[in-house]
């Protein structure tokens, strides 16, 4: 596919997998999505791209349930937005960890003060990190899935669009829509 910054993003590769890993700790979705989009154009490769975005994710998640554990008996505004955002799940956080966690991945914002909160309410790490990664590989599944084949399903039309990029917007809208749907039902899910 003809590309304005796809072409330039060959030359920056390593840059790239830095990127991506730093993004998945602070917003997956879009991050994930837009990386396997570029992967199956062939700019990344999909292994390090996998275990860089695997490996940001679980870290992130690592850090934000840190930043709870040592932040817990402080009244900081970090506090107070977990609190109003995922104290309503401690109790089944505590019952069901592989369907929460995989369902706040799902609900934007809501994942990271999972794990804050978590942290906060000194739920052991160790009792999470399974529930996690299982978590965090079926969600990357589905949604590096969803960046991959929006990528292969344009490429069956390239012919009709002229630059890449428009094909990777029209692929977040599309995706954006699908977590919107998500969001509704992961809500009522709880």
């Amino acid at each position: 596919m003809e590309s304005f910054l796809f072409h330039y993003l060959t030359f920056w590769e390593p840059l790239a997998y830095i990127l991506i890993f730093i993004g998945m700790m602070l917003e997956g979705d879009t991050v994930l999505f837009i990386a396997a989009f570029l992967t199956h154009q062939g700019i990344l490769h999909p292994l390090p791209m996998l275990l860089t975005a695997l490996w940001g994710m679980i870290l992130g998640d690592n850090l934000w349930y840190s930043l709870g554990f040592k932040l817990r008996n402080s009244n900081t505004a970090l506090n107070r937005w977990a609190e109003k955002l995922a104290q309503s799940f401690d109790e089944h956080f505590k019952k069901h960890p592989f369907r929460t966690i995989f369902l706040s991945k799902f609900t934007y914002g809501v994942g990271h003060a999972i794990f804050f909160r978590s942290g906060a309410i000194r739920i052991k790490w160790n009792k999470l990190e399974q529930s996690d990664i299982l978590a965090t590989l079926f969600w990357m599944l589905i949604v590096g899935g969803l960046g991959y084949f929006t990528s292969a399903s344009f490429s069956l039309v390239k012919h009709y669009l002229k630059f890449g990029e428009v094909a990777l917007l029209l692929g977040l809208i599309i995706f954006f829509a699908l977590e919107h749907l998500m969001v509704k039902k992961s809500k009522r899910g709880f």
